[in-house]
């Protein structure tokens, strides 16, 4: 029996399309191994990210197309990655560093440094090289919710990041005692960020998360004039304060020509769960939720869930309509996620197959391919 030709291969797999980039996998180059041997085809498909979402989707049609051709005994399809990265390197700056990404809010308090820890956490346990860089001079939180603790070594003039969960971490809270406050001007601030930035043996990173400071002030404009930013996340609670307050933030970054790459809706919604002994399945009962009484059915064994929305709702959905960038994803609040921030291990890793463990994770690859679709929106044509 006939096998195969290595185009023929190619030819199949141009029915293997990526999602977000809306162009098969051939003409996009994905495809870095095409070897045929007596029936066995070993292909190997090198993505933009180890975090898409749709890996193991474009793994099994890439397997599919092999199998239908003729000839074909054994089929190996391996995924790998590699980002690329967009930031030209600077004089003084990190030159391996592919994207860095400013995590920001317009104001204390909605769980920013939260969801900075637990998506580069997720974003590590894809395979990625992931940092993170405290930049919350006035409170450093970074330390705490990574479990980390003591000064950072040095290697010649250079600091070493210490590294947690698979992720490497710089913070000033690692160079103060804990009851020492920061009281800095704007200048200080600039300095200390340029420093953290070209005097830390960062290596090799694909993904630098940094925490910012609530607000529009220094620590964001400084950020935004040393480093070419990839894009900036932004996270809110759902009422009308917070929004008020991250529409700032919003503003500051489009002019400062920092693309806004979507938005974090933290605590959104509490779930209030039971079960009502004896209750048949599909029942009803009245449950006080604080905000009303509500009358729920009843599921098997009597149990009931609710959501009660504490701070409102659809506050990200009317930014991001308005404004015109996606909303990443809603964490509802849980007391797990307070539990494992303050105990150094984020909930991703504590709880990792709770509901909100996968939604930081849904959250860590749209963000992953939102910057691999900015990426290949840059890169030149060829014919």
């Amino acid at each position: 029996m006939s096998q195969p030709t290595p185009d023929a291969v190619l030819d199949a797999l141009r029915a293997v399309q990526d999602p977000d980039l809306h162009k098969d996998i051939v003409s996009l180059g994905f495809v870095t191994k095409n070897e045929v041997k007596d029936g066995r085809v070993e292909v190997t498909i090198n993505l933009t990210t180890p975090a898409c979402p749709v890996k193991d989707l474009m793994k099994g049609q890439a397997e599919e197309a092999i199998r239908a051709l003729p000839g074909v005994r054994e089929v190996k399809v391996e995924m790998t990655a590699e980002v690329k990265g967009m930031n030209q390197p600077q004089p003084n700056m990190p030159k391996d560093i592919r994207h860095i990404v400013a995590i920001s809010s317009g104001k204390g308090g909605v769980g920013k440094s939260t969801a900075t820890v637990n998506l580069a956490v997720a974003l590590a346990q894809t395979g990625a090289k992931v940092g993170v860089l405290d930049c919350d001079v006035y409170g450093p939180d970074i330390p705490m919710m990574m479990g980390i603790v003591g000064e950072p070594e040095t290697v010649g003039k250079k600091l070493l990041p210490k590294v947690r969960h698979g992720v490497k971490t710089m913070s000033i809270g690692y160079l103060l005692s804990d009851d020492k406050p920061v009281i800095w001007r704007g200048p200080m601030v600039h300095k200390l960020i340029q420093q953290f930035l070209a005097d830390v043996e960062w290596g090799a990173l694909d993904y630098l998360l940094v925490d910012m400071p609530p607000g529009t002030g220094d620590a964001q404009l400084s950020l935004a004039q040393i480093v070419p930013l990839s894009g900036g996340v932004l996270v809110t609670t759902p009422q009308a304060v917070s929004t008020y307050d991250v529409s700032k933030a919003i503003s500051m970054f489009r002019q400062v020509n920092v693309e806004i790459l979507g938005i974090i809706e933290n605590m959104a919604g509490f779930v209030i769960a039971g079960s009502v002994k004896g209750a048949a399945a599909g029942s009803e009962v009245e449950i006080e939720t604080g905000a009303g009484t509500e009358t729920l059915k009843v599921g098997e064994g009597g149990r009931f869930e609710t959501v009660v929305h504490v701070f409102g709702e659809g506050g990200a959905d009317s930014l991001a309509a308005k404004y015109d960038f996606p909303v990443l994803g809603r964490i509802p609040l849980n007391p797990v996620v307070r539990v494992g921030g303050d105990g150094g291990d984020p909930v991703i890793i504590t709880d990792p197959d709770s509901l909100i463990a996968q939604e930081f994770r849904q959250v860590a690859g749209k963000l992953a391919q939102r910057l691999a679709v900015r990426e290949f929106a840059q890169l030149p044509v060829l014919q």
